[in-house]
């Protein structure tokens, strides 16, 4: 599974599926993930803890989809009434994901260029 597609394609159904193992397969050990948010960026570390969140925003990641961020795959997602909600993007090296990047602070989502909900 070393294409950067199918990875992020199968970290979606893995985490929409809430399949804890199948995102540990995709999830390199030293994953990192970081979020922009409105009280400011946090991280976190690891395959077992970025997994266990994956499920959860999951959950609430309706309304979004698949989309290109600076040339990564990512996801878009946005609020019922058309602003964006979250932008998060993937980094992969050799079929696993080592990095994502979501941002979810309103002001630094309103400067983005998102494409339209659709």
């Amino acid at each position: 599974m070393a294409d950067t597609t199918e990875t992020f394609e199968a970290f979606l159904a893995a985490a929409r599926l809430g399949d804890f193992e199948g995102l540990l397969r995709i999830l390199d050990p030293d994953v990192k993930l970081t979020v922009d948010g409105p009280d400011g960026v946090f991280v976190v570390l690891g395959a077992t803890k970025v997994a266990a969140g994956a499920r959860l925003g999951a959950a609430g990641a309706g309304g979004g989809r698949a989309v290109l961020v600076n040339g990564l795959p990512g996801f878009a997602a946005w609020h019922e009434d058309g602003t964006p909600r979250s932008v998060v993007a993937f980094t992969v090296v050799d079929g696993r994901i080592t990095a994502i990047t979501a941002v979810v602070a309103p002001a630094k989502l309103a400067l983005l260029d998102l494409p339209d909900p659709a």
